[in-house]
């Protein structure tokens, strides 16, 4: 009983020595994932910490780091610019993995100067560029950031870009283009987007979501020939996708109000390459029974489609039809009920399935009974496929 206690009272200190023994370079890695500011606080933990966070490869600035410290929005603004502008000029210059940055704005009250508002993140940005940060990762609450593109014109080795809520004023992607040389993925959300030609040579992963716009109303252009992933859903005209021969998937929403048959195929056909698709068209579709609009997607084993594609008879037939090495199928429909046109478009004219290598089909549905939508697949002879119903 005495040793079990004397080795009670010392399991605190061993634990104690357990995380003093860690070398430097392992208790910064971990360390690093802390908000910046709880990072600050662990200086007064003993004399070896004092000075660690000055070291630490990542930086996460978050302002929610600083609610319930002041009585309004605007002083916690300041104080969160205070002591960012404090935690840079006071660490050590060593090279940054990661930055991180969650930003509130004050708003969109008119006796707010964007520009003013923007310095400091710019300069923060522009910090981690210099630090040689590999990702850098900015989001914005409570209004939009005037991003400084020149930032991003200087030589840098920047491997991932992730904005939100940025406006991103014209030359952005040409100063991405020729200072981030190592780019490898963007993502965009909720952002302003000035230039009307996306181009680049490195970059693999390319997401534009549907929060984002485009300023301009004319046809935008992404021309990438290192792309190997695309998602594209922004609210705009469907783009001109060029030089994308290195496209193995691809997630779309485009809108069709406007466009051309020409338009659509020359889309469509950029795409033709992909092994995985996920294509969404807002709007009607207005060709009739021309099929001319679909080309060959020989390379396709998994095709993701909505409720547009059974908006007419010839839709989803013409797409199955020249998709023949399609292996997986999933329509994505609110009601269940719509099954049954399912049914009837994947059975030919003569009861014969469509797709000779099809080997699964998902339905997703968003309303309805599943136990009901698999009974009536069961009733339109769709046995021979591996069938998956699930709700969205």
């Amino acid at each position: 009983m005495a040793e079990a206690s004397s080795n009670a009272r010392v399991t605190p200190a061993v634990a104690e020595c357990r995380i003093n023994a860690l070398g430097n370079d392992v208790l910064l890695r971990a360390i690093s994932f802390l908000e910046a500011r709880q990072l600050v606080q662990t200086c007064v933990l003993s004399r070896r910490w004092r000075n660690l966070w000055r070291s630490v490869p990542r930086i996460n600035a978050t302002h929610h780091e600083f609610d319930g410290m002041a009585e309004s929005d605007e002083e916690r603004s300041v104080l969160f610019k205070k002591f960012t502008n404090a935690f840079l000029k006071l660490r050590d210059p060593v090279t940054l993995d990661a930055f991180r940055l969650n930003y509130c704005m004050p708003g969109y009250q008119e006796s707010v100067d964007p520009h003013a508002e923007s310095e400091d993140a710019n300069l923060w940005i522009q910090h981690a560029l210099q630090s040689n940060a590999r990702s850098v990762e900015v989001e914005i609450w409570n209004g939009d950031l005037l991003l400084n593109a020149a930032v991003f014109a200087s030589n840098c080795f920047l491997t991932s870009l992730q904005l939100s809520c940025v406006i991103l004023r014209r030359g952005f992607f040409r100063n991405l283009q020729t200072g981030c040389t190592a780019l490898e993925r963007l993502l965009l959300s909720g952002c302003a987007i000035y230039d009307i030609e996306i181009s680049s040579e490195t970059v693999k992963v390319l997401s534009i979501d549907d929060s984002s716009y485009f300023t301009t109303d004319k046809r935008i252009s992404i021309s990438i020939s290192s792309l190997s992933y695309l998602v594209f859903s922004a609210s705009a005209r469907m783009p001109l996708l060029k030089n994308m021969g290195s496209l193995v998937a691809a997630s779309v929403s485009v809108d069709l109000d406007g466009t051309q048959v020409d338009d659509i195929l020359q889309f469509l056909r950029s795409l033709s390459a992909v092994t995985n698709l996920d294509i969404n068209f807002q709007g009607t579709m207005k060709m009739q029974k021309n099929s001319q609009w679909c080309p060959k997607f020989n390379n396709l084993t998994a095709l993701t489609l909505g409720d547009w594609c059974l908006s007419a008879d010839y839709v989803l037939i013409v797409f199955l039809q020249n998709c023949p090495n399609l292996v997986k199928l999933t329509v994505k429909t609110e009601k269940c009920n719509t099954s049954q046109a399912i049914i009837s478009k994947l059975k030919g004219k003569e009861g014969s399935l469509t797709c000779q290598n099809m080997e699964m089909l998902e339905i997703v549905c968003s309303e309805g009974d599943r136990n009901v939508l698999e009974k009536l697949l069961v009733q339109g002879d769709i046995t021979s496929w591996n069938v998956c119903v699930r709700r969205q």
